[in-house]
C-alpha cells in the first residue's frame, strides 16, 4: 500500500495535493493574478461627462493631417534626406581630390538628377558636366548613393536636386 500512495503522490501536482495531505497555500495580498478585467484607477482620474461630445461626432477636427497618397513617394520626408545629402556635399565635395592630392574643382552649384527607388533606396544620381567624372562629381555621386527614404507603391522617380561645391579655403556666401 505503501508503493501505491507514493505512486500516487507521484502521478500529479494536483494529486499530489489532495492525495498525500499537504495544505493549500493561504493567500494573501499579493497574491493577486497579474491580468484583471478591472480598469485600474489612477490618481485624479474623474469620471467621463456625459455631456461631453463623442469622439464619434461628424465634424472636421483642425489638426487633422491629410492623407498620403501611396502611389508617390513622400515628398516632406524625401526632401529631409536630401537636403541632409546635399549638406554632405556642401561641407565635404569641395575638397575632394584628384591622383595627384590636389582640389581641382569644378565649384559651384550644380543641378543633379537622383534616381528614387520605389523600394526606399536611391538607385543613381546623374552629375552634368563640367563635375561628370571629376573628382568633385564623384563626391556627389557617392553623397546621393544609398539614401533611405520612405517605400512607395507607385514608380520609380526622378527628382532634379541643386548642390553647392565650395572651393576650399573660401568661405560660402552668407545667405
Amino acid at each position: 500500500m505503501r508503493g501505491l500512495a507514493f505512486l500516487v503522490c507521484g502521478v500529479g501536482f494536483a494529486g499530489a495535493v489532495a492525495a498525500c495531505g499537504a495544505k493549500e497555500k493561504p493567500k494573501d495580498a499579493t497574491d493577486t493574478p497579474a491580468y484583471t478585467d478591472e480598469t485600474p484607477k489612477w490618481e485624479g482620474a474623474s469620471a467621463s461627462d456625459p455631456n461631453a461630445p463623442s469622439k464619434s461626432s461628424p465634424g472636421p477636427t483642425v489638426n487633422e493631417a491629410p492623407t498620403k497618397r501611396g502611389d508617390q513617394y513622400d515628398k516632406e520626408a524625401t526632401e529631409v534626406v536630401l537636403k541632409r545629402a546635399a549638406r554632405q556635399v556642401k561641407e565635404n565635395c569641395g575638397q575632394a581630390k584628384d591622383e595627384d592630392g590636389k582640389a581641382v574643382g569644378p565649384w559651384g552649384k550644380t543641378t543633379i538628377q537622383v534616381a528614387l527607388g520605389r523600394n526606399g533606396h536611391s538607385k543613381g544620381t546623374t552629375v552634368p558636366p563640367p563635375f561628370q567624372g571629376k573628382p568633385t562629381g564623384n563626391c556627389v555621386e557617392k553623397a546621393f548613393t544609398n539614401l533611405t527614404f520612405p517605400p512607395w507603391n507607385g514608380a520609380d522617380a526622378q527628382v532634379d536636386w541643386e548642390v553647392e561645391l565650395i572651393e576650399p579655403g573660401k568661405e560660402p556666401p552668407k545667405k
